[in-house]
């Protein structure tokens, strides 16, 4: 088996990789290949990757390369975590944002910074799904970029590679259900969809009975201090249905959430101070400085939740069947009344060696509304990135809630298009 990680640089993202990797008995003895263009990163994960296939005795063969072209043959999986300058751009995005009078609360994944955001990730997630294809075109691409549920829609509409999205947000709702309703949550089978960070809890049952525990998890989530934030406890007042997601991230779709939860946004600088201690961890890690057996006696954040991407590829190879917190992946009937060719996120099930969807039935209007609506902004920002469009990103912008003004909308994107003319060929070739 070889599993391919391009970005594998992220301290974060490849830290939580490497740690279940060479927790997860399946990949002994298998092949792993670390991409990344930043060179001094790709470099200390590499070391870092070293001593834990040394600590877990795990016969790993290890590659480490900054052209995915080169690691890419023979591929069985891939995962991506990408971004074009992530931080550098995402602020540019939330401040233009709000100069322009939007009340963007994230500015990541919805809204007009989640548009701007489209409309980098999207050709990058191409380009790499074409070397997929024509490298390793039997691979499963499992993705972690952001938008996730708008480059899922991407790779799904002008790619062959299969692809499975992966956010741990619906992972971590249900485990705050689980202490809720004070049980743990392998007792529980909370089912939640949407699309990505606009998720909603759909059933809740005990595992074993199958008793429904829905009443009693709403009544205990309203007078709960894990019942979220006010606007998650307002979307519940209104529509009786519980968020599958936290208010920053649900935020971003609804014009009216900054009256509730303010236009801060995410907390750049905090970012950069996290990452630079994040980078020392590794070196010290790489170096010997720092035992990497604690790494290897604890899961990581994602594995304590169940959504763990070494954990499910161990699944299939092992041919185990086995539910998951939430999948990203083309509607196709997974949620009644949602176009077929749409993406969607959903409770996972990898069963015969297989990632699928388990389908939940129609979701209850309005909220199947508001899911609708970010589906049809989607059509129009996935296609304006992949034919370099400002017809289409305009039309994107015109119809998403929480741009307000059509003057203000043009402004805005005449900018967002300038600020990151370097990474948006397609709108200037």
């Amino acid at each position: 088996m070889k599993l391919v990680a391009i970005g594998i640089g992220s301290a974060i993202f490849g830290v939580n990789l490497l740690r279940d990797l060479f927790r997860t008995p399946e990949f002994r003895g298998s092949e792993l290949a670390l991409v990344d263009i930043d060179a001094s990163a790709l470099d200390r994960m590499t070391r870092l990757a070293q001593r834990l296939n040394r600590a877990a005795r795990w016969d790993v063969t290890l590659e480490s390369t900054s052209d995915r072209r080169e690691a890419l043959p023979g591929a069985d999986f891939v995962v991506t975590a990408v971004a074009v300058d992530r931080i550098r751009t995402w602020r540019i995005d939330h401040e233009l944002a709000l100069r322009h009078g939007f009340p963007s609360v994230l500015s990541e994944n919805g809204g007009p910074g989640g548009l701007s955001h489209t409309l980098r990730s999207v050709p990058l997630m191409l380009d790499i799904a074409a070397d997929i294809e024509r490298l390793a075109p039997g691979a499963l691409l499992f993705n972690y970029t952001n938008p996730e549920n708008r480059v899922c829609l991407a790779l799904n509409r002008h790619r062959s590679v299969r692809t499975v999205g992966l956010c741990h947000s619906v992972a971590e709702a249900i485990d705050r259900c689980a202490l809720v309703l004070g049980r743990d949550r392998t007792e529980i089978d909370a089912r939640a969809a949407g699309v990505n960070h606009l998720t909603w809890f759909v059933s809740i049952r005990d595992s074993t009975s199958g008793r429904d525990l829905m009443p009693d998890f709403q009544q205990r989530w309203r007078d709960s201090e894990e019942g979220g934030g006010p606007l998650t406890r307002l979307l519940f007042d209104q529509y009786g249905a519980v968020p599958a997601i936290d208010d920053g991230h649900i935020g971003e779709y609804l014009p009216w959430a900054a009256e509730l939860i303010g236009t801060a946004g995410y907390d750049f600088d905090g970012h950069e101070r996290r990452a630079i201690s994040a980078a020392e961890d590794v070196d010290a890690w790489g170096a010997g400085r720092l035992p990497v057996e604690p790494l290897l006696a604890s899961p990581s954040a994602e594995a304590r939740v169940d959504h763990s991407v070494a954990e499910i590829v161990a699944d299939i190879v092992s041919g185990r069947t086995r539910r998951r917190p939430s999948f990203i992946l083309p509607n196709a009937g997974l949620i009644d009344g949602m176009p077929d060719d749409s993406v969607v996120e959903v409770p996972g099930l990898v069963d015969a060696g297989s990632p699928r969807g388990v389908p939940v039935g129609a979701l209850p209007e309005p909220i199947a509304a508001l899911v609708r609506q970010e589906l049809a902004i989607q059509d129009l920002a996935v296609q304006a990135a992949v034919d370099g469009s400002r017809e289409l990103a305009r039309q994107a912008l015109l119809l998403d809630p929480v741009v307000s003004s059509a003057p203000a909308a043009d402004q805005f994107l005449d900018e967002v298009l300038r600020a990151h003319r370097a990474c948006l060929p397609r709108f200037w070739s």
